[in-house]
């Protein structure tokens, strides 16, 4: 694998990392789709149905774009 591929992999990895530690699964999405799985959020991330996380942003996320 190329260096940008592996750059890339080492992102996504650290991305789900990240999800898994400080990931919230949307109060809302449960509401709206209760059969299927909710949006996983991060601080201060906001969902498709309208809900905005609003716990505080640690120093170590920064902003995150990726989808």
């Amino acid at each position: 694998m190329s260096e940008i591929g592996e750059m890339y992999a080492a992102m996504k990895a650290d991305y789900k990392a990240l999800k898994a530690r400080l990931g919230m699964p949307c109060p809302n999405c449960t509401v709206k789709l209760p059969k299927a799985q909710p949006k996983i959020l991060l601080p201060q991330q906001t969902c498709w149905c309208g809900y905005k996380d609003e716990r505080p942003r640690t120093k170590r996320e920064g902003k995150i774009n990726m989808k």
